[in-house]
């Protein structure tokens, strides 16, 4: 591979996810006052990089791609928050980064869904139209159920666990429990419809002949896989209990537009 800009902003581009990914499970939480710097430069370089790489593209797709690459922009800050607290007393007391963990998940999951609206209406009239109906349909259907257990999690259990961890906290009360039944439910539609719509609008790139076959294969096989995992309940035994987790963690639910952006980019004449 040529050391090109574009090829160089591809490499980077594709290697945040991974690096994010590897700091927050392996290193984990890390001080404020040193990801929050670190992640601005990332920031800056990622959409340096998208601005080498976009090159000489249609205005809609233009917008479709920056729109479907930016909440990895703000997902890649997670490398220094590491993963959601393991218990609700660490939780409560970062209960401040957990709140804005999710805020940047429902502004990801709202720019995911406008990317995915003009990537549809740059697909109009071509011969992936209908795939892209149908990826716009269930992306419409599946970001509220993701907006809503975003709340959830962010707001809702957030403040759960800093009531009843506190010294003076009483029994958390029977409904809370329901109510996270409830949200099982909820998390297993939003996830399963995001990920099916991911696989039709690789389909409709496919057809469109954006994306080469070997691409869209491993997108809409990745995504019906996750969407299955997705189901399987948290008591099965490993490694399947990994799969499943991994399945439905919201960043890699946003994470499938996002390579699919950066590769529509690379396929683009400079």
């Amino acid at each position: 591979m040529k050391f090109t800009w574009r090829n160089i902003s591809f490499a980077y581009l594709l290697l945040v996810p991974m690096v994010a990914t590897a700091l927050a499970f392996i290193v984990g939480h890390v001080n404020v006052l040193l990801y929050i710097p670190l992640w601005f430069l990332n920031a800056l370089l990622m959409a340096f990089m998208t601005s080498k790489l976009i090159g000489k593209v249609d205005r809609t797709l233009r917008t479709s791609t920056w729109l479907l690459i930016l909440p990895w922009i703000f997902i890649a800050i997670f490398g220094g928050m590491g993963p959601p607290p393991e218990t609700a007393i660490k939780w409560a007391a970062l209960s401040n980064e957990q709140i804005a963990r999710y805020t940047i998940l429902i502004i990801s999951g709202l720019l995911v869904y406008k990317g995915f609206y003009y990537l549809h209406n740059y697909l109009k009239n071509k011969e992936g139209d209908k795939y892209s109906r149908i990826g716009l349909l269930l992306i419409s259907l599946g970001i509220p159920f993701f907006i809503i257990n975003m709340v959830y999690w962010g707001y809702f259990l957030t403040y759960i666990f800093a009531t009843y961890t506190a010294p003076e906290s009483t029994t958390k009360p029977e409904w809370v429990k329901l109510l996270g039944e409830a949200f099982t439910l909820i998390r297993m539609i939003e996830v399963a419809l995001i990920y099916l719509s991911t696989a039709a609008f690789a389909l409709a790139l496919r057809v469109s002949r954006i994306l080469s076959k070997g691409s869209c294969i491993a997108y809409v096989t990745v995504a019906c896989l996750c969407s299955l995992f997705n189901f399987l309940p948290g008591s099965v035994p490993a490694p399947l209990n990994v799969i499943n987790y991994l399945s439905y963690i919201p960043a890699f639910t946003l994470l499938m537009p996002y390579l699919i952006a950066i590769n529509i980019l690379r396929k683009q004449k400079p």
